[in-house]
């Protein structure tokens, strides 16, 4: 029995893999995201995961040690599938690990699990070392686009899914940094015909299952590798077309990344006029070239 079980979980993991190389997506967030980690020889680093254990374990090829945190148990039993290790479970925001523990934190698709995300930003902030540096995938939020009309339609919004929220703007997520790292302009890519086609994808993807591909259940048996085959034959067919959408740079992209380095904790006021207002306010509301709103 024991045999049987072995042999269906290095089934999975084949077919995640085949599944993996034929997701444009993917496959160029885990490029970007190697890129910015760089070279992790030697250095402590900490992995927090929504449950994507292809990319999990390509990160380990970086080099260093590397320890998983998942927001919920979803995520540690499909994470479990690619690392042979214990995988921490993050209750109420807190991190059980000391302080200035890290040299790279990633955070892969999951700071959006966070109710409270900026008092968890600062949590990461207490466990990285001086000068240690945060890299975060996230999706970009754009309220008025074709990708999240379909996504309302199909309930595939992020929201749907049961996280607490879409995603976030760069200022937004500038916002939740700005207290204790040093942000830098973020990165956004993946535009926005690839993620239509890609939404569309998904859509047929939930006709045959409500959960997530790369999101392994905690008891997969054969009817996820049935499902996994109709998929991967999906994914050739849409291929050649995703490929050629994800060339069209110049559209607006629907992913954010950021690479920001740690720095002593210090809040960052709003500067404030006179009378209350942010210059932001008084901007928007005084013409250029008068001092009055008028």
């Amino acid at each position: 029995m024991q045999e049987m079980d072995d042999n269906l979980d290095a089934e999975i993991r084949l077919w995640q893999q085949k599944l993996f190389s034929r997701s444009i997506r993917r496959s160029r967030k885990l490029e970007r995201i190697l890129n910015l980690v760089g070279k992790a020889l030697n250095l402590q680093c900490l992995e927090i995961s929504a449950g994507d254990g292809v990319i999990s374990a390509n990160l380990r090829t970086l080099g260093g040690s590397w320890k998983t945190a998942v927001p919920n148990k979803a995520a540690a039993h499909s994470i479990s599938y690619s690392q042979n290790e214990a995988i921490t479970l993050i209750e109420h925001g807190q991190l059980p690990f000391e302080d200035h523990s890290f040299d790279r934190l990633v955070i892969v698709d999951a700071l959006k699990n966070f109710t409270e995300d900026a008092t968890f930003i600062r949590e990461c902030h207490r466990v990285l070392k001086n000068d240690a540096w945060v890299i975060i995938s996230e999706a970009r939020r754009v309220p008025f686009s074709l990708v999240a009309l379909l996504q309302r339609i199909f309930s595939l919004s992020p929201v749907a899914k049961g996280q607490r929220r879409n995603g976030y703007t760069p200022g937004g997520l500038f916002n939740i940094l700005k207290d204790g790292f040093d942000v830098p302009e973020t990165i956004s890519y993946s535009n926005g015909l690839l993620e239509t086609a890609a939404t569309l994808g998904e859509a047929v993807q939930k006709s045959m299952s409500s959960d997530h591909y790369w999101l392994i259940a905690e008891k997969a048996g054969q009817s996820e590798l049935y499902r996994y085959r109709r998929l991967y034959s999906l994914a050739g067919f849409a291929y050649p077309f995703l490929w050629l959408f994800s060339k069209m740079e110049f559209l607006p992209g629907h992913k954010l990344l950021v690479k920001s380095r740690r720095r002593h904790w210090r809040p960052r006021l709003q500067p404030k006029l006179i009378d209350g207002r942010s210059i932001a306010e008084a901007a928007i509301n005084t013409k250029i070239g008068t001092a009055a709103p008028f």
